[in-house]
Parts: C-alpha cells; structure tokens; sequence
C-alpha cells in the first residue's frame, strides 16, 4: 500500500461520525431477517420436530402455527441470536480498537457511554492502536507549565500540571477525570494555572513629595 498516496491518507482517518442510523425500513427490514433466521433455528431445536415426520400435512400444519412452545423454540432460537450478536459485537469492538478507535467511538456506535463501553470490552483499545501511541502535549502557560496524554484504557486525555506559584495538581483518576479531547484536557490544565498564576508585584510605595 502506497502511504503518500492521498486516498489512503484519508481513507485511515477516523471519521465521526462513522456512520449513519439505519432508516425505519432498514430496521424493519433486519428485524424481519433475524425473526426468519430465529425461525428456521427455532424449528431445528424444537422438541416436537422429529414427530412431524409422522404426520399428515395438515396436521402438521396445525401443530406449527399452533403450538406454543414452536414458538417458545423460536423465542430460545431469538436468545442465542443474541448471544451471537454480542460475540459477534465484541470481535469487531476490538477490530476497531485495534485500527484507531478509541472508546468514546465504540460507546457511541453501540448507544452507551465510554466509561461503559471501556467496562464491556475491557482491553479493546489495544497498544496497537495509533491512538493509544499518541504524543503527550507539553505546553507552558501563566509562569506554569502542564502535560496531556492520552490512556487508552480509559479512552481519554489527562493532564497534570504545575503552576507559577508551585502548587501541583493532575486530573482526577478513573473515568470522570479523563477528558474525551487534548483541547478539554488542556483547557482544564490552563485553567488551573491561571488560577495560581503568581499575582503581579505590586509597586514599591513612592516617598511623599
């Protein structure tokens, strides 16, 4: 793959948003499929399946549509649907983890936040993730200076800093101290040492003319 090539430059950012929500028909549409899938499974399962063998077309007819528990088997049929579709979930949670995506990304791509996200796919944000790798930003400001990086394992940005008048201080950890952007890190790094920027000297009082 040719890396100076603009496409591909493009191509492997990290769009947000990535998607677009499926229209009413196209969930109408997927729900109809997975009920057909659940269907076909529920029957394959279902405990009265190798007595139908025996019966009479209309007979067994009548046994399909009006059974209750076909319909429990296709309801069991529907769970493992859902077990398949959080496996499924999780690789491909970790796939993007592994390309670039952070877990404010896969929060928002399954509807929770990050800080859930990051508890429901524990490590999918991996090492080889360009975004784990990012560069801290060390910047000085109001005679202080501060430190943002990134840990992807709470999928955001922390700083710590130290201000004109040394007081120390760094965000909180865990989820509620990680910013989701270096700006927002940043931002509340700088508002910290403005806050203990050394007041200006005040002048020397004059002697009486």
């Amino acid at each position: 793959m040719d890396d100076e090539n603009p496409y591909w430059t493009e191509l492997l950012k990290l769009r947000d948003p990535a998607w677009t929500d499926p229209a009413d028909d196209q969930q109408r549409a997927l729900t109809a499929a997975v009920l057909h899938l659940a269907y076909d499974l529920g029957g394959e399962i279902w405990s009265r399946a190798g007595e139908l063998d025996a019966m009479g077309a209309p007979t067994r007819e009548t046994v399909v549509t009006r059974s209750p528990d076909r319909a429990l088997a296709t309801l069991r049929a529907l769970r493992a649907v859902r077990e398949a579709a959080d496996a499924a979930a999780e690789d491909t949670a970790r796939k993007a983890g592994q390309l670039g995506a952070g877990y404010p990304q896969l929060g928002k791509a399954w509807d929770i936040s990050r800080q859930a996200a990051r508890l429901r796919w524990p490590g999918a944000v991996s090492a080889i993730n360009p975004a784990a790798n990012r560069e801290p930003v060390h910047f000085e400001m109001y005679g202080g200076e501060a430190r943002v990086s990134y840990h992807p394992e709470f999928g955001g940005w922390w700083w710590i800093a130290t201000a004109a008048n040394r007081k120390t201080a760094e965000a909180p950890e865990g989820d509620d101290g990680h910013a989701e952007t270096s700006e927002e890190a940043a931002a509340a790094a700088g508002a910290f040492l403005a806050a203990n920027a050394v007041p200006a000297a005040e002048p020397a009082p004059t002697g009486e003319m």
